[in-house]
């Protein structure tokens, strides 16, 4: 099926029809980071000897998650004014991707990305639990700009949505890779809500560094 994009109904760049565009509008909930509930302890005395399970989580630093709804039309305009309008619906399906950069990405070269790219872009340690690769361990599947591409990714929450993550063939700069999902229509979100969409996307692993995610849609 013909994709088209949700700022233009067609969009040349270098001789190239490019469906997949920026998102224009937003309206971003409250971000929520996981904090430990309790501070274990124990009281003792010189010269006891005290047999101690401890169990707990760890908040990661290395990624960020995303989820929500998607709406918008398939559009003929020269800019403003509307020359005609398809309305559009999440049950058409498209891709919801995120890129920790503003512009650079090349969507004409779409293609898989290796985990171990990852980790050197974001100067993650490979070996780490919550590293790119060992968390994007299973094959995944998505359709972006015209590119049906097979490469890393996950399953997250509900297991309703599948996060991939795919290059431009640079790989060098966080500018060069995006992380994608299929847009689903109330599909199962982490939190048992439904929403049309639900995407991981790696950060600044720095304590206190924040992360821009630029996203960019594809309705189908």
């Amino acid at each position: 099926m013909k994709k088209f994009g949700i700022l233009l109904g067609l969009l040349f760049v270098m001789g190239v029809s490019l469906a997949i565009q920026p998102a224009e509008n937003w309206n971003a909930g409250t971000p929520g980071k996981y904090t430990p509930s309790a501070n274990a302890n124990v009281t003792t005395e010189g010269g006891n000897v005290t047999p101690l399970n401890l169990s707990g989580n760890v908040s990661t630093e290395k990624w960020a998650g995303y989820w929500g709804n998607v709406s918008g039309n398939i559009v003929l305009s020269p800019g403003t004014d509307m020359f005609y309008t398809w309305s559009w619906s999440s049950a058409a399906g498209g891709e919801v991707c995120a890129i920790a950069a503003p512009s650079g990405f090349a969507w004409s070269t779409v293609q898989a990305i290796a985990t171990v790219t990852i980790d050197n872009i974001w100067t993650f340690t490979g070996t780490d639990t919550d590293s790119a690769t060992s968390t994007l361990t299973s094959a995944c599947n998505v359709d972006v700009a015209g590119n049906p591409v097979t490469s890393v990714g996950t399953t997250t929450g509900g297991g309703a949505f599948e996060t991939c993550a795919v290059g431009d063939g640079d790989d060098t700069l966080k500018e060069d890779v995006a992380f994608c999902v299929n847009i689903t229509q109330a599909g199962s979100l982490f939190n048992g809500q439904s929403g049309d969409y639900e995407l991981l996307a790696a950060t600044d692993e720095d304590a206190g560094t924040t992360e821009t995610h630029y996203f960019w849609l594809e309705m189908d």
